[in-house]
């Protein structure tokens, strides 16, 4: 089987009209009369090449149009170029049409593109502004994620929102052991002071980091103090 190529001249001069007057109709009439290989270069350099430097309406009509198309083809494509324009400034969680396409993902579409973006945003403003978007409610629908996520504001997320849970000791214990199971030393240090925070003695482990419980509510209200213990 032949690898999937990522970049054609001539799907190039034919996608390039079409996406240069964002006309949505036009592209996917076009994006339909290639074979599947040519469907997959298209892709790639849709996602890839053509999108990431476009203007951003532009870039979300086109992305809105490809995906509630087919999803299955385009959907994490076209998510990973709303990463590279993030982190470029030239989109943003609070872009309207996201929150609209967000909206129509279903469980699975929504589980993958959660799971694709959380770990590259920078602060617990950010995860929580996705969360909200997406419409994953705090507490146990935010957990399901935040405990996969070894990233510093999605640890600071997970402690707080424990204790939307904390009557549930044998669930908080499950975390914190999640958590031991990675073996990333900020996971095993969360861990320790999800012992401290919750009295959970039976939670057993060589912990290095060392707090007394007066200490944990300064961790759950203040990011950098909990950057400072945890990293």
């Amino acid at each position: 089987m032949s690898a999937d190529r990522h970049y054609s001249k001539s799907i190039e001069l034919k996608l390039l009209p079409s996406v240069a007057t964002g006309d949505a109709e036009e592209l996917l009439s076009l994006l339909d009369s290639f074979s599947r290989s040519e469907q997959r270069t298209a892709g790639y350099m849709l996602g890839e090449r053509m999108l990431t430097d476009v203007q951003t309406d532009l870039y979300w009509q086109l992305t809105s149009a490809l995906v509630r198309h087919d999803s299955r083809a385009y959907l994490i494509t076209l998510m990973k170029t709303f990463l590279v324009r993030l982190s470029r400034g030239t989109a943003s969680l609070s872009d309207q049409p996201f929150a609209r396409l967000a909206s129509e993902f279903n469980a699975i579409e929504q589980q993958k593109v959660a799971l694709l973006l959380l770990p590259e945003l920078r602060t617990p403003q950010m995860v929580e502004e996705l969360f909200t978007v997406m419409g994953i409610a705090k507490g146990r629908e935010q957990m399901v994620y935040l405990v996969r996520i070894d990233t510093l504001p999605c640890l600071f997320l997970l402690l707080r929102s424990l204790r939307y849970i904390e009557h549930d000791r044998t669930e908080v214990l499950k975390v914190a052991r999640q958590l031991m199971k990675r073996g990333t030393g900020m996971s095993f240090n969360l861990a320790s002071i999800i012992k401290v925070a919750f009295g959970l003695d039976e939670l057993s482990g060589t912990f290095s980091l060392r707090l007394q419980p007066y200490q944990i509510a300064r961790l759950e209200q203040s990011y950098e103090a909990f950057c400072q213990s945890v990293s």
